[in-house]
């Protein structure tokens, strides 16, 4: 008997493992810090600068976290959150991405883009992919943190 609960103790274990850890574990640079942060409820749906992010489909560029902020994006029934400095290179004044639709560019003339949605690269050569942070949604409030 205790085999069995030992076992099914193992199982839930393994299983508790992020699954967004799994993916970001062989994309993600070493070139980034890892800040820790938590916007608490800084980020309230119901305030005007945010009231956007309430509609499918829309972003928003926040600072004063992370390494040089994150884009934070309404994918349709859940929130993602991205680094906004680019993976590939060491945090500078060109790496700073911009927003374009749901595509993220580098400014370091190097031609790295990548996908909002996802943080997939799609166009460039390192092979890297945004950092992802953790996003909970309570009612309006909106808490990024990682």
């Amino acid at each position: 008997m205790k085999k069995i609960l030992l076992g099914i103790l193992i199982l839930i274990l393994a299983g508790s493992c992020k699954k967004d850890d799994a993916i970001q574990a062989g994309c993600v640079s070493v070139l980034l810090p890892n800040y820790s942060f938590d916007t608490g409820n800084a980020i309230n749906l119901n305030l005007p600068q945010y009231s956007g992010l309430q509609f499918s489909g829309n972003s928003l560029y926040v600072s004063g976290y992370s390494v040089m902020g994150f884009y934070l994006y309404n994918s349709g029934g859940s929130f993602v959150a991205f680094e906004a400095s680019d993976p590939a290179h060491a945090p500078s004044s060109c790496s700073r991405m911009t927003l374009s639709g749901i595509e993220l560019t580098c400014q370091c003339d190097d031609g790295n883009k990548y996908e909002l949605l996802t943080g997939q690269q799609t166009a460039g050569a390192t092979g890297h992919c945004l950092k992802a942070y953790r996003v909970e949604q309570n009612g309006s409030i909106i808490r990024v943190y990682n």
